[in-house]
């Protein structure tokens, strides 16, 4: 049986149904009352789970867990506190590998971020070689998360944990929320969300800044199949692995394919660039040939087109919608 703690966050609501079609033995664990509506409707065995609930972990002993993946985390993208980054993030990793010597589970799979190498900028393409690093506002959700694949080899190193971290880029797909969001339910909408929301109405999409800076991201169903490969890995492998496209777009050419995907009868909205008006500074691109080396996986939709091809069916579907509080009157369109 494979546990998976954080299932009511957004990767966790497409992993679930997703394992179960492939006749997985699956447990969703995760705390969010208002998305188990969700997994009874997918017909996917769930628990609440809290873990700082000592009780919680207790409970599991019912259940035979042979592997366990860790989606649990508090997001750098949602207002938090550096104690719930650590209580989260970091011990809460601590505790979960700590319950897998104690039960003789020995695959443990933990997602991680691209955030760690977000002061790395002396390299083209960046592989799982490059130092973790950290700047900016980001910086305690990055130190916490740093710690936990810490934890993740040190458990490995001293207890044989056959423990892998997948590193993930930006994960874009529907349900995603990319802006900023505050506990009272304020957001601030991200440049992605704007272009959304222009496009589906034909109107005109300015983009700031230098083009030459593009940035790679992973699509949702991408990132599955990662973990997928990380739970039936021989034992054997262990480690940190870059989960990304291996291909950079920059946000002319992600708003030119947005304008294209997203068109309707109002007409396919027009891109212009602003080079003289703030953008991004920073671009990347990783490396993931570890993965498809060592866990025996590939991106399918590392094509942009083809990933906002199936995002735009997934968001009409809207059966992976987002189940945060956001104010009335400031949720993207893209939810």
């Amino acid at each position: 049986m494979i546990a998976i703690v954080g299932a009511t966050g957004y990767i966790g609501r497409y992993l679930c149904p997703y394992l179960l079609k492939k006749s997985c033995d699956i447990l969703a664990l995760g705390r969010s009352k208002n998305a188990q509506k969700f997994f009874e409707e997918h017909k996917v065995p769930f628990l609440y789970f809290d873990l700082n609930d000592k009780k919680c972990l207790d409970d599991l002993e019912k259940y035979p867990i042979t592997a366990m993946v860790d989606l649990s985390a508090c997001l750098a993208e949602h207002e938090t506190s550096v104690e719930d980054f650590f209580r989260v993030n970091t011990i809460g990793v601590y505790k979960l590998l700590d319950y897998c010597v104690k039960h003789g589970i020995k695959r443990f799979v933990m997602t991680s971020s691209h955030k760690l190498y977000n002061d790395v900028n002396d390299r083209a393409v960046i592989s799982e070689e490059a130092p973790v690093s950290f700047k900016g506002d980001h910086s305690p959700y990055i130190i916490s998360k740093i710690a936990a694949e810490n934890f993740v080899t040190y458990y490995h190193k001293d207890f044989g944990i056959s423990g892998i971290v997948l590193r993930l880029t930006g994960v874009h797909g529907y349900g995603e929320i990319l802006g900023f969001l505050e506990k009272d339910g304020t957001y601030k909408k991200s440049t992605f969300e704007l272009f959304f929301e222009k496009a589906l109405q034909g109107e005109p999409i300015e983009v700031w800044g230098d083009q030459s800076v593009k940035r790679d991201h992973v699509y949702v169903k991408d990132v599955l199949t990662a973990i997928e490969c990380a739970v039936n890995a021989p034992e054997s492998v262990s480690g940190v692995y870059n989960v990304a496209s291996g291909r950079a777009y920059s946000q002319m050419e992600e708003a030119q394919i947005l304008a294209e995907v997203l068109a309707t009868e109002k007409g396919v909205s027009k891109v212009t660039n602003l080079p003289e008006k703030p953008g991004l500074t920073r671009g990347y691109l990783y490396s993931i040939e570890k993965a498809k080396k060592e866990l025996g996986w590939k991106p399918s939709y590392a094509d942009m087109k083809t990933m906002y091809e199936d995002y735009k069916k997934e968001w009409l579907s809207k059966e992976y919608h987002n189940y945060h509080y956001i104010k009335p009157g400031q949720e993207p369109k893209s939810l």
